[in-house]
């Protein structure tokens, strides 16, 4: 199969309506300050982001995926509740069930503030920010599972430098 073509390295919640988090893992969060105020917080994900489900070839009966480790950043985040039960038992990782925007309200002239949900098989994660990016760190691998293991992937990260296809 040939490769798969990214259209771009970096999205944002411009693109939301594009995108889709179910059964994209999460390896692990991170609250980050960068911004000079000190008065907000990004709240960033380590993610293996589907980027296509791909159906089976008979005789072939399992989906494959194109998958690629990302950097999720909401920016100057507030408003959050993490509401996790992993009273099943400990696992790897967070599954996310589904992605949501909540509500969006305009603060001030093109200034916006986005309520989210994100729907873990595990519980929920809810806040407000002003919008997101979502970095592609690596080029696309296609693998027989929605996940990559910690070597595809060069470990846990929370890198911000986007995976250019051009090199």
């Amino acid at each position: 199969m040939k490769e798969y073509q990214l259209e771009k390295s970096i999205r944002t919640e411009k693109d939301f309506e594009q995108m889709g988090w179910h059964d994209c893992n999460i390896y692990g969060l991170i609250f980050h300050n960068d911004n000079t105020d000190n008065f907000t917080t990004n709240l960033i994900f380590d993610i293996d982001y589907i980027f296509k489900w791909v159906h089976p070839t008979p005789p072939k009966q399992n989906f494959s995926f194109w998958v690629s480790p990302c950097t999720l950043k909401f920016e100057d985040t507030f408003a959050l509740t993490i509401d996790i039960d992993r009273c099943g038992g400990m696992t790897d990782m967070l599954e996310v069930a589904d992605l949501y925007l909540v509500d969006k309200t305009e603060q001030e002239t093109n200034k916006w503030i986005y309520e989210w949900a994100i729907e873990l098989q595990e519980g929920k994660i809810t806040f407000k920010s002003t919008g997101f990016k979502q970095i592609v760190r690596q080029k696309p691998i296609l693998t027989e599972s929605q996940i990559l293991t910690l070597d595809e992937r060069d470990g846990i990260s929370f890198n911000q430098n986007p995976f250019d296809d051009r090199n």
